[in-house]
C-alpha cells in the first residue's frame, strides 16, 4: 500500500518504507532524444529564401523581359524607324544639338531619345507634379504632405534593393523605348504627322480647341480609362487570388509594404506583370481604333496620364485628383493590406465589386519606436 501523498514516479525513502513487494511502483519511461538529433534540429537552417526569389519565378521574369525585347525587334518597322531616326537627327541639328550622326547611329539615337522621354521624364515626374501641402504655419510656410504609415504598432521598413530587383528594373526600363515607338506607330495610323501643325493632334485655330478637342477628350478619355481599369482590375485581382500567379508573377512587387521610391518601386515588378499591364494599354487603344473610337488627343493623354499616375502612386507624398479619380493613398493601402484596391488608378471598380478599402491609420499604442508616425 502506498500513501496517497507519495510520488509514484519518484518515491522518497520514507515513501518506500510503506510499500510492499506486492505493490510495485509503475514507472513511466520518457524517451530521451539523442543529443545528436537535438543538435541537428538546432542547426537545421530555416527557410530564408522567399518563394518568388527561387530560380523558377526569376527565370520566368527574365525570360518575359527578353521575349518582349525580341518581339519588339520582330514587329518594329525598321524602314520607318530609320526614317524617323533621320528626321529626329535633322531636327536636333537644326536647333544646334550636335552634328548629324552617321546613319547607323541615328536609330540608336532615336532609341536613346525614347528612353530619355520615358524613363528620364518618369524620374523627374515627382518633382514636376506638386504634392499636397500642409496648412501654412504662422509664417506662411508649408511643406509637402507624406502618405502616413498605416500602422503605428510596428515599423514598416523600406525594402533594400537586391541584384534581382535591379535586374527587373533594368529589363522593364529597356522595354519602354520599344513600347513607346509602337505607341507612336499606332498613332501614326490614326493621323499623327510630325510635319503637320501640332503634329495633327490639335486643330490650328485656338477656338476649335474649345469646340472640338475638349468635347472629344470628355468623351473618349473616360472611356479609355474606365475600360482599361476594368481589364486591369481583374488581371490584378486574379494575380492575388490564384496562388500560382501570385508566386510566379506578382509577389515580387509586394516586397515593399510602403512604396516611397516612385519610379524605382514602379519598375521593380516581375516582367510578366509589367509587360502585360503596359501592352494591355496599347492593345486597348488598338481595339478602340478598330471600332472607330480612336482619338489622337485622348489616346495621347491616356497613355501619358497612366504612366504618370503609376509613378506617383508609388511615391511617399500625397497626391490626389477630385472625385476619387486618383489617390496615392488607395494604392498604399493595397501594398499594406494586399487583398484590396486592385484598380490601378481610381476606385470605381473596387467600389463596384466590394474590394475597396479606404485609407486608415491604426491607433497608436504605447511609446514604442513608431509612436507618433
Amino acid at each position: 500500500v502506498v500513501h496517497v501523498s507519495c510520488s509514484r514516479a519518484a518515491p522518497t525513502a520514507r515513501c518506500r518504507s510503506h510499500m510492499t513487494t506486492a505493490d510495485p511502483v509503475p514507472v513511466v519511461s520518457t524517451p530521451v532524444e539523442p543529443e545528436a538529433s537535438r543538435e541537428h534540429k538546432r542547426s537545421r537552417p530555416a527557410r530564408s529564401t522567399p518563394s518568388h526569389l527561387e530560380a523558377g519565378p526569376i527565370a520566368l521574369s527574365w525570360a518575359a523581359g527578353g521575349l518582349t525585347l525580341l518581339l519588339q525587334h520582330r514587329f518594329t518597322d525598321w524602314t520607318q524607324a530609320s526614317a524617323d531616326a533621320a528626321y529626329l537627327s535633322q531636327r536636333l541639328q537644326d536647333v544646334g544639338v550636335g552634328p548629324l550622326p552617321q546613319p547607323d547611329l541615328q536609330v540608336a539615337l532615336l532609341w536613346a531619345y525614347l528612353y530619355a522621354m520615358s524613363v528620364g521624364v518618369s524620374f523627374a515626374m515627382p518633382g514636376i507634379v506638386p504634392a499636397a501641402q500642409s496648412k501654412a504655419d504662422a509664417e506662411g510656410a508649408s511643406e509637402p504632405l507624406k502618405v502616413p504609415y498605416r500602422t503605428t504598432k510596428r515599423l514598416m521598413p523600406q525594402h533594400a534593393l537586391t541584384a534581382v530587383d535591379l535586374s527587373y528594373i533594368a529589363l522593364n526600363s529597356l522595354c519602354l523605348p520599344g513600347l513607346f515607338y509602337h505607341f507612336v506607330t499606332l498613332l501614326r495610323s490614326w493621323g499623327l504627322d510630325f510635319d503637320a501643325p501640332a503634329c495633327g493632334i490639335y486643330p490650328e485655330k485656338p477656338l476649335l480647341l474649345l469646340t472640338e478637342t475638349l468635347p472629344e477628350l470628355a468623351m473618349y478619355l473616360p472611356l479609355y480609362f474606365i475600360t482599361y481599369e476594368f481589364v486591369y482590375y481583374w488581371w490584378h485581382r486574379r494575380m492575388h487570388e490564384v496562388p500560382v500567379l501570385y508566386k510566379w508573377v506578382h509577389k515580387h512587387h509586394h516586397q515593399q509594404t510602403y512604396p516611397d521610391r516612385a519610379v524605382i518601386d514602379t519598375l521593380n515588378t516581375g516582367c510578366v506583370e509589367s509587360q502585360v499591364g503596359l501592352y494591355s494599354q496599347l492593345a486597348l487603344l488598338w481595339a478602340f481604333g478598330k471600332l472607330g473610337l480612336g482619338s489622337l488627343p485622348a489616346s495621347l493623354w491616356f497613355f501619358t496620364l497612366a504612366g504618370w499616375m503609376s509613378v506617383l502612386e508609388h511615391d511617399r507624398f500625397e497626391r490626389a485628383l477630385p472625385f476619387d479619380v486618383f489617390s496615392a493613398r488607395d494604392h498604399h493601402m493595397h501594398h499594406a493590406f494586399v487583398k484590396c484596391n486592385y484598380s490601378p488608378y481610381g476606385s470605381l471598380w473596387d467600389r463596384a465589386f466590394g474590394t475597396f478599402k479606404p485609407f486608415q491609420v491604426r491607433p497608436k499604442t504605447g511609446d514604442g519606436p513608431n509612436a507618433g508616425l
